[in-house]
């Protein structure tokens, strides 16, 4: 809340302690009807199946448990870009480990985007029980809400955070729908992205894919993979990125690369659970070149 003393103007925000977000109630376990023709993978890749992917994942409690807390590297780069009460699009936001953060530290004005029902009821619940529900907004990406937001624009940041565009399927969906933020920054707004290395990740998976790329069911770099649970594994599409790519694929969205540098050396799971790894990670990073990252972190302008 705004305030006047005298000539001066204060923000009164909530105290905080860095790099540690408030913890939120947790996900409902709940049981799903979550069925998916194992025989059939390409129903995996549409938006639908995704959604009830991470339906099951998120109900499962194992996301949190594996993502329990910021990258501390994504966080900080966030706090430089984004203005006291600036607006935020975080697209996949899902458990709102950055979103709510930013809403409590930086009083931010946010829209949290996410596919899947399970998350955005969990954002909507945690962001009330936290006492920020009136400055997060939360949507699905085919919600009305969403297409009023994208075309009043106006955002400071765009956030697609740890992998979720290596989650949209498609070279030319993943470029339409940068083009889409691109329209929704500010003039001086940045985009801010996680993205898979495919020199690291999912290395089996990647050559156990290679005959459904060389038949055309697959786009190159993409994968198909499996995340157990307790219920049974769930289906996953992703994408993996090269350097050259995130180039190429960002100036035909109309962005200009600004920085690109490693997200992670160690895994996302531990870099996120553990502080001091997490401290000395970040060291590392800003010493290895970005081609060794676990992940890429990128900022980007339009152009």
């Amino acid at each position: 809340m705004w305030c006047r003393h005298g000539r001066r103007r204060v923000i009164h925000a909530p105290a905080f302690r860095s790099l540690t977000r408030p913890r939120p109630p947790p996900i409902r376990k709940t049981i799903l009807s979550f069925t998916l023709d194992r025989n059939s993978w390409s129903t995996a890749l549409e938006r639908g199946d995704m959604g009830r992917s991470y339906d099951a994942y998120f109900s499962s409690g194992v996301y949190l448990s594996r993502y329990p807390r910021p990258n501390r590297r994504t966080l900080r780069l966030l706090d430089r870009l984004l203005p006291v009460g600036g607006r935020l699009l975080d697209y996949g936001a899902g458990e709102g480990r950055y979103c709510f953060d930013l809403a409590h530290r930086r009083n931010a004005e946010v829209l949290a985007v996410d596919i899947s029902a399970v998350a955005r009821q969990h954002l909507r619940a945690a962001s009330s029980a936290m006492g920020i529900a009136g400055r997060v907004e939360v949507c699905d990406a085919d919600d009305e809400t969403y297409r009023r937001a994208l075309a009043q624009g106006g955002f400071d940041v765009a956030l697609l955070g740890f992998g979720v565009l290596g989650h949209v399927a498609g070279r030319r969906s993943r470029i339409e729908l940068l083009a889409q933020l691109r329209h929704a920054l500010a003039p001086e707004g940045r985009l801010v992205l996680g993205l898979p290395n495919a020199a690291r990740r999912f290395r089996a998976r990647q050559r156990a894919c290679r005959p459904l790329i060389a038949e055309g069911a697959l786009e190159p770099g993409d994968i198909r993979y499996e995340r157990p649970l307790e219920q049974g594994a769930i289906p996953l599409f992703y994408h993996l990125f090269t350097g050259a790519e995130i180039r190429r694929d960002l100036a035909e969205a109309g962005f200009a690369i600004e920085w690109l540098t490693s997200e992670s050396l160690l895994p996302e799971s531990a870099v996120t659970h553990s502080r001091l790894l997490g401290l000395l990670d970040d060291g590392a990073c800003a010493l290895a070149p970005a081609r060794f990252g676990y992940g890429f972190l990128v900022t980007a302008r339009a152009l």
